[in-house]
């Protein structure tokens, strides 16, 4: 074999490895061209060079493979930061920021509203504040689901269906003023006279939105009334004695829990987030399906479904009204 085959033969299995840092430095490089006249080829050599990186950096994978530091390195790691002590601490660190953020949420509309009060003509910037708080409206609260910490789900349910409606009411905020906001700055745009009719856009927006989560409120409450009630009858149901009657019982009482548990608490649709995780409901189908069947173990399948039962029924029992 010649020495150029030699040569050749480690360039061809490794050439693909340049695109990682080349799909680098032209996204850098686009980002800092967008604040120039050439805004769509920046965008086009942004999105372009985002998937180079991304896909270069597959051709990285299993380089270190062979490698004895980095293993003992990351089995150290391993070792220390997923102890259990550790993942508790960052899943409150995860609730910290959702909490700054949603502090930073609440008060962005209000400063622009100072800002439009002291410098009402400036339409091209407000126009731009109006994107940002209806991006706002539609990513946060998918935010707020990932950064939801992820474990002892079902101790935390109380906090998660919180922070799911408080999530959901600051984006209803937000797309509010976002949409008044930018009724302003184009009704503004075409006539000065449309300026007078800021104080009025404003209550209207205001009372829309008043409106729209005290609904999403009582919607709230009325699903875990219901919740409440049915929970309960599942507990009454998996106290007695298993048969062949009490088996159609219990599962008749779990579909009736169940659909409660999969209903989406900030929204009627399918964007939004179930009562509980899906982790929690297969759990508690499985414990479930095991009593009704007598499974091995029924018993203290019984004994565990009972326990997380009583556990949702005290996230219910907090907000139970019987005339919602």
């Amino acid at each position: 074999m010649s020495i150029w085959y030699r040569a050749a033969g480690p360039v061809r299995a490794q050439w693909k490895r340049v695109f990682f840092p080349i799909g680098f430095v032209v996204n850098v490089w686009s980002n800092q061209l967008y604040d120039t006249r050439y805004r769509v080829p920046s965008v086009v050599l942004f999105v372009g060079s985002l998937v180079l990186t991304l896909w270069g950096v597959r051709q990285w994978r299993g380089l270190t493979d062979g490698w004895q530091a980095p293993k003992q390195l990351r089995r150290r790691l391993i070792t220390t930061f997923h102890t259990p002590a550790w993942i508790a601490r960052r899943e409150k660190l995860k609730v910290a920021v959702w909490v700054v953020i949603a502090f930073k949420m609440f008060m962005y509309p209000l400063n622009l509203c100072d800002r439009i009060v002291a410098a009402p003509d400036h339409f091209i910037d407000y126009g731009k504040d109006a994107q940002k708080l209806l991006a706002l409206c539609f990513l946060f609260p998918h935010f707020a689901r990932w950064l939801e910490p992820k474990d002892n789900l079902l101790d935390r349910l109380d906090g998660r269906i919180l922070r799911a409606m408080a999530s959901r009411t600051l984006a209803n905020f937000n797309g509010a003023s976002g949409a008044a906001v930018l009724l302003y700055a184009v009704l503004s745009a075409i006539s000065r006279d449309y300026m007078k009719a800021l104080p009025a856009l404003v209550v209207t927006i205001a009372i829309a939105t008043l409106v729209a989560t005290h609904k999403m409120w009582t919607r709230f409450r009325k699903l875990c009334t219901q919740a409440d009630k049915n929970v309960q009858g599942l507990i009454r149901v998996l106290g007695q004695p298993t048969g062949t009657e009490n088996q159609s019982a219990i599962l008749d009482a779990w579909e009736a829990v169940e659909r409660d548990l999969r209903t989406r608490v900030d929204t009627g649709y399918a964007f939004g987030t179930r009562f509980a995780p899906k982790a929690v409901i297969a759990a508690l189908g499985d414990a479930v399906e095991a009593v009704s069947k007598e499974l091995p173990g029924h018993q203290e399948s019984r004994d565990q479904a009972i326990a997380e039962l009583k556990t949702i029924r005290s996230v219910c029992a907090q907000r139970i009204d019987s005339v919602a």
